[in-house]
């Protein structure tokens, strides 16, 4: 959002506050908390729970929350009403691309109560009105494949106020090995709604598919970047379990060649819809991925014709730069302009 990253920005790229935690497995509870100083947040709260056979009793008062689970199994009470789930193996049990994730959306006013074994983060923000507890089995699940190339990954909706919350936005991306997400780089800021752009913070979970070994050193690693193009311009190395503050900006992150890369991602703002507005210098990628797909959906031979390609750009008036990075990037593809 436009106010915190106002409040933040100097502050993060002088290494005053740290969006960045790296998640020990240990604690149980809200870990960023927006009323802290040191949380580069407002509104949104995150945190996990380490399950047992003891419940957890959580009063949600003004706050809503939405709990996904990570691993294990659980069973939960909100207001008198019973749900249960699981979500065995983690989170890359199910192969590339796919989720067994769930969620449970539990509204303002609610009285909670949660117990199992495992892992589950949860979310929480301001309630902007009073609804209904609502569980997504990971039967009802809806993946969706975005962008194209090496900026390609596949998006799992969980909750949003389409279908469950007032405030809060959940879901998962998971993006292959060396792969990029956030690409083009978007904002969500500014209450613009004209401009197709709304004031959202913003929390990354990130996991990597690597099953720790006791001579590691380094493990699987990633680069999640923060920029606004002002007043700051940063990049962080992540490990599995990183936990990562977007107070605004732009956030584009980067899997390494080692690992899949999967995160799970909650947004909350001061309005219901959520509107995401691509950054005018990186707009052209999206025009990029038309092509590419308009040429994997012809049997046009790999070799492209000066003519050919000037034809493929006209319809987009990209500039000089902009052609020489589409002509680079379909020659890494396999095709020759000749």
């Amino acid at each position: 959002m436009e106010s915190t990253l106002k409040k933040y920005a100097v502050r993060i790229e002088r290494n005053e506050v740290n969006p960045h935690i790296r998640y020990d497995g240990k604690m149980s509870g809200l870990i960023l908390d927006p009323l802290r100083e040191e949380v580069p947040l407002e509104l949104m709260g995150f945190g996990i729970y380490q399950l047992s056979s003891r419940f957890i009793i959580k009063e949600t008062k003004d706050k809503e929350i939405v709990l996904v689970p990570q691993e294990g199994e659980f069973e939960a009470e909100v207001n008198g009403k019973q749900f249960s789930g699981k979500r065995p193996g983690g989170p890359f049990s199910p192969g590339p691309g796919k989720s067994n994730a769930s969620a449970l959306y539990i509204p303002c006013n609610s009285k909670m109560k949660i117990r199992g074994n495992g892992e589950v983060v949860f979310y929480e923000a301001p309630a902007l009105k009073e609804k209904l507890p609502f569980y997504l089995s990971n039967q009802e699940l809806k993946p969706v494949s975005r962008g194209d190339w090496i900026w390609r990954r596949n998006v799992i909706p969980l909750i949003s106020p389409k279908d469950a919350s007032s405030n809060l936005v959940i879901g998962e991306t998971y993006s292959p090995p060396g792969f990029w997400s956030g690409t083009p780089l978007h904002l969500h800021d500014k209450d613009q709604p004209s401009s197709g752009e709304s004031e959202h913070e913003e929390v990354y979970y990130h996991r990597f598919n690597w099953k720790k070994g006791t001579g590691d050193q380094i493990g699987p690693y990633g680069v999640q970047l923060l920029m606004d193009g002002k007043k700051l311009m940063k990049a962080f190395l992540i490990g599995d379990k990183s936990i990562f503050a977007i107070p605004g900006g732009c956030h584009p992150v980067v899997a390494s060649p080692v690992s899949e890369l999967l995160y799970l991602w909650g947004l909350a703002g001061r309005g219901e819809e959520l509107m995401m507005r691509d950054h005018p210098e990186f707009a052209h990628l999206k025009s990029f991925e038309e092509i590419f797909k308009g040429l994997e959906g012809t049997k046009t031979k790999r070799i492209l014709s000066q003519e050919k390609f000037k034809a493929l750009c006209a319809p987009y008036f990209f500039t000089e730069e902009q052609k020489a990075l589409l002509a680079a990037m379909l020659k890494e593809k396999g095709y020759d302009i000749d």
